[in-house]
């Protein structure tokens, strides 16, 4: 029985997908979202706009699987960061770095601009939900950090750590968008810290 052949034309259009994908990717490393538009990743891959929209249904569309791959590949960096804490480091200190390092995240590699259109683009319905969705890692790697806590005795509360940890990622999530909202003058990276140490508070065990 002779093998099928690939369909060259299939082949082709996710080849051509995929260069449009990694050079949009590479342009929004290197300007914002609203600074890059369909013609600049178009010309970049030397193909044609006709082409670009077989691919993707708009640029936001595009955006949107950025992102999704994005929080993918962000929430397994947060994972390994707190694989390689020390093992006797206290929850409460763990969930500070954490924060830290998701704050940093925000900051330094998001950046201001990007958060707004990522907010604009969840609450239009542009991106799907399921990448901030509660079985996203984050939420999962929280819980494994306030279980280990609770088991511990570090941390007492009448709530589950399921539910804690959604606290925890609501927390961080609102205090982004209020960055959003009132930047340049908030900071984010020390308020997120803050309400991270008020949340942590209202749940150490009581000294013995």
């Amino acid at each position: 029985m002779r093998e099928k052949k690939p369909d060259k034309r299939k082949v082709q259009g996710a080849e051509t997908k995929k260069k449009l994908y990694e050079i949009a990717k590479k342009l929004f490393s290197e300007r914002n979202f609203s600074d890059v538009n369909v013609e600049d990743i178009t010309d970049e891959a030397g193909i044609t706009k006709g082409a670009f929209y077989v691919h993707f249904e708009s640029k936001d569309a595009l955006i949107a699987s950025l992102i999704a791959d994005y929080v993918a590949s962000a929430d397994m960096d947060y994972k390994t960061f707190v694989e390689a804490l020390p093992n006797e480091m206290p929850a409460s200190e763990v969930i500070l770095a954490l924060t830290q390092k998701i704050a940093d995240e925000l900051v330094d590699t998001i950046g201001y601009e990007n958060m707004k259109k990522i907010y604009q683009m969840l609450l239009t319905g542009t991106v799907d939900t399921e990448a901030v969705s509660y079985g996203r890692e984050l939420y999962l790697l929280f819980y494994s950090i306030l279980d280990k806590g609770i088991r511990r005795g570090e941390i007492t509360s009448s709530l589950p750590p399921e539910a804690l940890s959604r606290h925890f990622v609501m927390a961080i999530r609102g205090v982004s968008y209020e960055w959003c909202v009132r930047s340049p003058d908030f900071d984010l990276k020390e308020q997120a810290i803050e309400h991270t140490r008020l949340l942590i508070e209202g749940m150490k065990a009581p000294c013995s």
